[in-house]
């Protein structure tokens, strides 16, 4: 493990959630680098000084809920075809897509269904010809 690596280990080992070998891996990184353990050091530091903040009380404005359920319901509901491309691409697609994409997206998942089913009755045509 080098010392740019630590950067993202560093957090997930406070709150441990690294695994049995990475935080071993983890340890040893620290046992010869001393520009990492006092990272951690000064993390701990801070980590206590906030604990020693104690909770902080936050008043939440009238109507806040209301406010943020309406401007929940009011954002569109994104269309089959746009949750169809969001779950291929494994994430959320950047902005509606315009009408003619969709209607080219859909056309070609309906032509794609259909070959994957004349493909299956084929083959099983096939099969049952043997």
């Amino acid at each position: 493990m080098d010392c740019v690596r630590f950067g993202e280990v560093i957090q997930r080992y406070v709150d441990r959630e690294l695994e049995v070998s990475e935080v071993l891996e983890f340890q040893h990184h620290l046992s010869f680098c001393p520009s990492c353990a006092a990272e951690l050091d000064e993390l701990a530091t801070v980590r206590s000084a906030l604990a020693g903040v104690g909770a902080v009380a936050i008043e939440v404005p009238a109507g806040f809920s209301d406010r943020v359920c309406a401007a929940a319901a009011a954002l569109p509901t994104p269309s089959p075809v746009d949750r169809a491309l969001s779950a291929l691409t494994g994430g959320v697609l950047p902005g509606r897509l315009r009408r003619r994409t969709r209607h080219l997206v859909y056309w070609a998942l309906v032509i794609v269904a259909l070959a994957v089913s004349w493909q299956q009755y084929h083959g099983r045509k096939t099969r049952g010809a043997v």
